[in-house]
């Protein structure tokens, strides 16, 4: 099982809100930022069961990927990449 391209919120939901989710024990946000003027989107994953405030930095992973189609795309294949390396 995976994370697939269904279950992500579109690029149009994104870019007014923040988006949450989990999967089999990863908590995940999506987000729209803009940094020197251009958009993008700030993906961010971290274990159960605690909330993002609650979690120490250490544990959490960020990443960043252009605000278009693909950078979605790539965000999910990035998830599904965490997810295996924190599972073993």
């Amino acid at each position: 099982m995976e994370i697939e391209k269904k279950d992500l919120m579109p690029l149009s939901f994104l870019k007014k809100e923040r988006y949450t989710a989990s999967f089999q024990g990863m908590r995940y946000f999506m987000e729209k930022k803009e940094e020197e003027g251009e958009n993008h989107l700030l993906v961010a994953c971290w274990p159960e069961p605690f909330a993002f405030a609650y979690t120490k930095e250490e544990e959490k992973s960020y990443k960043s990927f252009p605000f278009t189609e693909e950078g979605l795309e790539d965000a999910r294949a990035y998830l599904m990449e965490e997810w295996e390396r924190r599972k073993g």
